[in-house]
């Protein structure tokens, strides 16, 4: 039997109820033992195509399932309740995604946990952090709230390197989003990550190695991809009270 983390999200339809159906077929799975659930979130949708604000929540399952296994039924579950995978990061009545499985490192064609950006995404953080603030994200080693804090203290502090001559049309992006502060970066090692909320490398590293905390964005749709991510980065998400 082991823990497992998933992220709920969804904007179409009765998403509080898709949620809430959904938790009702997972726990008739014979090798699902139990789920705690987290509070309902609303968050800003990520990616142009995305449509609506979001519902995000989180589940922590308790399952003799091996991580394909899990995988499989999380998106026989999303397939029931109408998922569309038409659009990347589109409009969805329901989206699972397996964040933790217990505190294994899995890499494989089909699944890689944990998630590879879970760890800087408040909308998948905090309904994690309402039921397990000291898990311990097995790759930096940090804990939910730990990585939580990082994105929450005082205004938002980006660096950016490796941006070239894309530099000023990221910073018009930059100016989007309120209190962000903005530096750059020559080199990876040029900033402690951390002294920042979140650190982008855009483009070749130069044969160096990027701190596990210093993301990887392409170069192509830049703008984009630094977009998307600073709203799932500092963003805020607001609870939604119970009724």
């Amino acid at each position: 039997m082991v823990q497992t983390v998933v992220a709920l999200g969804g904007n179409q339809g009765h998403v509080a109820q898709t949620f809430d159906r959904a938790l009702s077929r997972m726990k008739q799975h014979e090798q699902v033992q139990s789920v705690e659930t987290a509070a309902l979130y609303r968050s800003a949708a990520m990616g142009a195509c995305a449509g609506s604000e979001f519902l995000n929540s989180a589940w922590v399952l308790e399952t003799t399932l091996e991580p394909i296994r899990l995988l499989d039924l999380l998106q026989e579950v999303e397939n029931e309740f109408g998922r569309s995978r038409d659009v990347r990061w589109g409009p969805r009545t329901l989206d699972l995604d397996l964040i933790f499985y217990d505190h294994e490192v899995v890499s494989s064609p089909r699944l890689i946990v944990p998630h590879s950006h879970c760890w800087y995404r408040r909308f998948v953080l905090t309904p994690i952090e309402d039921l397990r603030p000291d898990w311990l994200h097995p790759e930096l080693g940090l804990t939910i709230r730990d990585l939580c804090k990082r994105l929450s203290v005082g205004s938002f502090r980006l660096a950016i390197g490796g941006a070239g001559d894309l530099a000023p049309t990221l910073t018009g992006v930059v100016r989007e989003f309120q209190n962000v502060e903005l530096v750059y970066a020559d080199s990876p090692d040029s900033i402690e990550v951390s002294d920042v909320s979140l650190a982008v490398w855009f483009g070749e590293c130069s044969g160096e190695k990027l701190h596990p905390l210093w993301l990887k964005s392409p170069t192509r749709d830049a703008l984009q991809a630094l977009r998307d991510t600073l709203t799932a980065a500092c963003t805020a998400v607001v609870a939604i009270p119970s009724p």
